[in-house]
C-alpha cells in the first residue's frame, strides 16, 4: 500500500507539473505579436515539409519532448489544447523565440524554413 501511496504521489506531481508547463507555454504563445500570429505557414500540408519536420524535430525537440511529443519532466506535451490550438504563425514565433524560463531555447539560429517544417510536424499531431 505505501509503495502505490509513493506512485500516486509522484504522478500527481508529474501532473502539476506537466499542468503548470503547459499553462506557462499557453501564456506565452498568448503573447504572440499580431503579425507574427497572423503568419501563414509556406510549407502548411506538404508531406515532404512534414517528413523533414519529423526529423528535424528528432534531432531536436524529442530529447526534452519525446519521441512521441507527450513531454517528460518539465517539457511540455505537445499534443496539448495549447500547441493544438496554436496558429502556426505562433508556433513559429514562440520557436524562434523560445521560452529559457520554463526551459525551451530559442531556434532563432535554425533556419527559418526549418522552423516552419517543425510547425507542419507539430501540426499533424492533432
Amino acid at each position: 500500500m505505501a509503495g502505490s501511496g509513493v506512485f500516486l504521489l509522484l504522478a500527481a506531481v508529474a501532473f502539476s507539473d506537466q499542468y503548470d508547463n503547459s499553462r506557462a507555454i499557453f501564456a506565452v504563445i498568448a503573447r504572440a505579436p499580431a503579425k507574427a500570429r497572423d503568419q501563414q505557414n509556406p510549407y502548411e500540408g506538404q508531406p515532404e515539409a512534414i517528413a523533414a519536420g519529423r526529423k528535424l524535430f528528432r534531432q531536436h525537440c524529442a530529447e526534452c519532448h519525446g519521441e512521441d511529443a507527450r513531454g517528460r519532466g518539465r517539457a511540455v506535451d505537445l499534443h496539448s489544447p495549447a500547441v493544438e490550438n496554436a496558429t502556426p504563425g505562433e508556433l513559429a514565433w514562440f520557436l524562434r523565440g523560445g521560452n529559457l524560463w520554463h526551459g525551451m531555447p530559442s531556434w532563432s539560429r535554425l533556419p527559418e524554413q526549418r522552423r516552419w517544417q517543425i510547425v507542419s510536424y507539430l501540426k499533424t499531431l492533432r
